[in-house]
């Protein structure tokens, strides 16, 4: 499914029409915190989510804190809950060779970095993780779980998004009300200019880390000669993506766009293959998408790095303060 656009807009009928099964969401967020007790684990789980359905950069971000602790030597493992594949087994140890349809795109990802265990119960996937020698465990996902005691919740948020129209699910993207969702907030990662956030939703004592994207990377710039291009993308917001691709300094001739988490056809990639030859374009897709597409033509497609950076020690050190607490 595409990520409806009256989600984003400001003047819609839609938000007021759908706003009374809103209400039915929020009953059965109530219903699923107040009935839980979360389970708590004798290491440290850090959880990494946001507010809004789909396209929160939660996934690079995993990446990248993953990495982090790897550098300090911590044996580290990440747990991904199930969506939209087909895995049948109620905790999978996601192999790099995994197939995309069983295991899902952002699990090969991050299988690339950390031990990834992906799972239809994130408290199942912990318990097999720490089994396995796990000494701190990161949920890709799971703001929302109260099933699962948090050492250090981290909201990720973009500029791009923010909470759209302010509305919940389904008249808007929310998963649940930015009050309560700020308010669990350990850290918030921010991808824009934290001022105009900060102005708009003033926070106490919740550190604010800006997430920066490096358009600079020049060994992908070296591979593309072409700088015409054919992109395309099955992700919740390609208009990002589309940016991102104008922002490294190439020209977007032809753009396609494709549900969130698309799996695609060879059909599907032939039509890609053969409009890019008629037109003499480049082709560049997501690395979520990349990962999907079949061996055999991923030689003619290149994937667009999301090259991030934050103040690493401005997290750890705000991270080991909480945890000592």
């Amino acid at each position: 499914m595409k990520t409806p656009k009256f989600w984003y807009k400001s003047k819609t009928i839609y938000k007021y029409i759908l706003l009374p099964l809103s209400y039915i969401w929020m009953l059965g967020s109530f219903l699923n915190k107040i009935t839980k007790k979360p389970k708590r684990f004798n290491v440290p789980v850090i959880c990494v989510g946001n507010l809004i359905a789909g396209g929160g950069g939660k996934t690079p971000l995993t990446i990248l804190i993953a990495t982090f602790f790897k550098k300090k030597g911590a044996n580290i493992h990440i747990i991904k809950k199930q969506y939209k594949c087909s895995n049948k087994k109620k905790v999978l140890l996601v192999d790099k060779e995994s197939n995309p349809t069983v295991v899902g795109e952002e699990s090969l990802l991050l299988a690339r970095v950390a031990t990834t265990w992906l799972t239809k119960k994130r408290s199942l996937g912990i318990k097999h993780a720490i089994d396995k020698g796990a000494e701190l465990v990161i949920l890709d996902d799971g703001y929302q779980d109260y099933s699962v005691y948090k050492s250090y919740n981290i909201l990720v948020i973009k500029e791009s998004q923010n909470f759209g129209n302010n509305k919940i699910l389904p008249a808007g993207p929310l998963r649940e009300s930015i009050e309560k969702g700020l308010e669990k907030a350990d850290h918030i990662f921010y991808y824009g200019n934290k001022k105009d956030f900060i102005n708009k939703y003033p926070l106490k004592k919740t550190p604010i880390t800006t997430v920066k994207i490096n358009y600079k990377n020049r060994n992908f710039i070296r591979k593309i000669k072409n700088k015409n291009t054919l992109a395309f993308a099955g992700i919740a917001h390609p208009d990002n993506f589309f940016n991102s691709v104008l922002k490294y300094g190439f020209n977007i001739i032809k753009k396609i766009e494709y549900p969130d988490h698309h799996h695609f056809s060879v059909n599907e990639i032939l039509n890609i293959i053969t409009i890019s030859k008629n037109l003499n374009l480049s082709i560049v897709t997501t690395e979520k998408d990349h990962v999907k597409i079949p061996k055999k033509f991923k030689n003619q497609i290149f994937s667009l790095p999301l090259d991030i950076s934050f103040d690493e020690k401005e997290f750890y050190k705000n991270f080991m303060l909480k945890l000592n607490q």
